[in-house]
């Protein structure tokens, strides 16, 4: 007897076509706790990343904020569109990188593969959110 494998959170989730995804969008994966982003260059990619929505201070659900605005401490500009913890404030960009708040790191990311257009998310496989602005998007 084999063990059968493991379906939604914990285990590979196929999100689908990379053309379900164009650039710049950041779509939640509810199966798999995890937001799919398509970076823009000017975003840190180009690539697909996930973010595992869970807040690396202390685990509330991390949402995407279109509207919300912030100052950019890379530009010292305002910008439209965030993922901001409901419960503290921490902030993070595009790419799921801290730039405000009382999170320890950036956001964590999950493996992501794609092959033949279909884009594959191992939700077993998390690697932690780190202090830099590190690249992790997969290109397309």
């Amino acid at each position: 007897m084999y063990p059968r494998g493991i379906v939604g959170f914990g285990g590979v989730i196929n999100a689908g076509s990379v053309d379900r995804y164009p650039p710049g969008t950041k779509t939640q994966v509810p199966a798999g706790r995890f937001w799919l982003v398509n970076l823009t260059e000017e975003q840190g990619g180009p690539g697909i990343l996930a973010l595992w929505w869970k807040c690396p201070h202390l685990g509330c659900t991390v949402p995407w904020r279109p509207t919300f605005t912030f100052t950019d401490p890379g530009t010292g500009e305002a910008k439209q569109g965030w993922f901001r913890c409901p419960c503290h404030g921490s902030t993070y960009n595009d790419a799921g990188v801290r730039v405000f708040g009382p999170a320890p790191r950036s956001m964590d990311h999950m493996e992501v593969t794609i092959e033949n257009g279909q884009i594959s998310v191992n939700t077993g496989s998390i690697t932690k959110g780190t202090p830099d602005n590190a690249r992790f998007a997969v290109k397309v």
